[in-house]
């Protein structure tokens, strides 16, 4: 992806923009975050940097790690822009110290990080919403994690559940990035294998004005029964759900987790998405631990923890701080080392709002086994974690709701 040419101005809003749950006092340890509070992501970022706000503020209640320190994150808003994403990670971990860092939130964002910013500087990395499947081939040195589901599975889902639907004919618009193009090729790939036809596949660019010519294009070629729109609501995907209907150019909709969002809800209307459906991460937590995590961000948030990645948020922040507990150490590569040792199995479970048990079954030398409030989370070779996708509506009260879930083995 091209990175945008910005304004030195808006560069350095980035960086100064760094803000934190509370203030730093010298000993505490912080964690930076890299979440989207403005641009095509800025909807979904407080409620995902909320999920790991809750999770450090349970941490700190519970004594904190280490010998009582404290924990705090300290955000910046990179505006979901790749050049604003690196230089404000510049800024956390080499001026803010950062322990570990959370973030960022667009796979566009968080490959120029990795590759400018944590790699270089051995700082591990946890984007809880970057899915696209060219980070598992990051060139990490075991740095770089995350704890939503890769595309790879979700490509899959939207296609099984398209043929199940009997839709044999789809086109595709993708946002120019490292989401929208891995994503499309895995949604492309798999729906043709199983037998669908993509009358077209191609990119828009976000923050225009219109897309009734590629629209115009896509409705046109091959007599498509949905069109699969792979984005952010504020980045151009309302502006294409807004004139597909107003031209009638499509009437039918699948999608993908970019575009579970209530403003588009709010802005293109329930009845307009009666026909449409969407995927996303799901949860695949015991419903005790879902629970338990859902009450607690309610209070702590008053927002929607069911949004997608709000949980993954809370569990990436969970970790560094088990794994800070695990080596005994905030040094950046032992949290690297630690990681594993508190989240895959075997080990003493431990979930959500768990952190005073967990630390002293690592005080007593046992084992742990941190099974998050997204799910048992399992880092793999490539630091990616298995799951199950959640297939969404839109109820005619404009509820967003999951009616279920499937996985690469159904």
């Amino acid at each position: 992806m091209l990175l945008k040419k910005i304004p030195l101005a808006l560069i350095s809003a980035g960086i100064l923009a760094l803000s934190a749950t509370a203030p730093v006092a010298a000993q505490d340890i912080r964690i930076g975050g890299v979440f989207s509070y403005t641009g095509g992501l800025g909807a979904l970022g407080p409620r995902i940097r909320d999920g790991s706000r809750l999770a450090i503020d349970e941490v700190n209640r519970a004594g904190g790690v280490l010998k009582g320190q404290r924990l705090a994150l300290v955000d910046a808003d990179d505006q979901t822009n790749p050049q604003v994403a690196v230089d404000v990670a510049t800024r956390l971990v080499q001026v803010e110290k950062v322990a570990a860092v959370i973030g960022a939130m667009a796979s566009g964002s968080t490959i120029p990080v990795a590759n400018s910013v944590t790699i270089p500087n051995n700082t591990v990395q946890i984007s809880p919403s970057s899915t696209a499947p060219a980070i598992s081939g990051l060139k990490d040195n075991d740095f770089v994690f995350r704890t939503a589901v890769p595309d790879g599975l979700q490509g899959l889902v939207i296609a099984r559940e398209a043929r199940a639907r009997s839709i044999d004919r789809i086109a595709i618009m993708a946002i120019n990035s490292a989401y929208g193009n891995g994503l499309m090729n895995a949604i492309r790939d798999n729906f043709t294998r199983l037998g669908g036809t993509v009358t077209s596949a191609s990119n828009f660019e976000g923050d225009r004005p219109s897309y009734r010519s590629e629209l115009a294009t896509a409705s046109g070629s091959g007599n498509p029964q949905a069109l699969v729109v792979v984005g952010y609501p504020a980045n151009g995907g309302n502006t294409i759900l807004r004139q597909s209907l107003e031209n009638g150019f499509f009437k039918s909709f699948i999608l993908p987790d970019g575009m579970r969002d209530p403003t588009v809800v709010r802005e293109i209307g329930a009845k307009n998405l009666a026909t449409s459906w969407g995927t996303a991460p799901a949860s695949t937590a015991e419903a005790g631990l879902q629970e338990r995590f859902r009450t607690a961000y309610r209070a702590f948030s008053k927002e929607d923890p069911t949004q997608a990645f709000v949980a993954e948020s809370y569990d990436a922040a969970m970790i560094i701080a088990l794994a800070i507990q695990q080596a005994g150490s905030s040094d950046r590569s032992a949290i690297r080392d630690a990681l594993r040792r508190v989240t895959n199995a075997p080990g003493e479970r431990v979930g959500p709002g768990e952190f005073a048990r967990a630390k002293d079954l690592i005080s007593r030398g046992v084992k742990i086994n941190y099974e998050g409030a997204s799910g048992p989370v399992e880092f793999d070779a490539n630091g990616d974690v298995q799951g199950r996708i959640g297939i969404w509506v839109v109820r005619d009260s404009g509820e967003i709701a999951t009616e279920k879930t499937a996985g690469a083995d159904r």
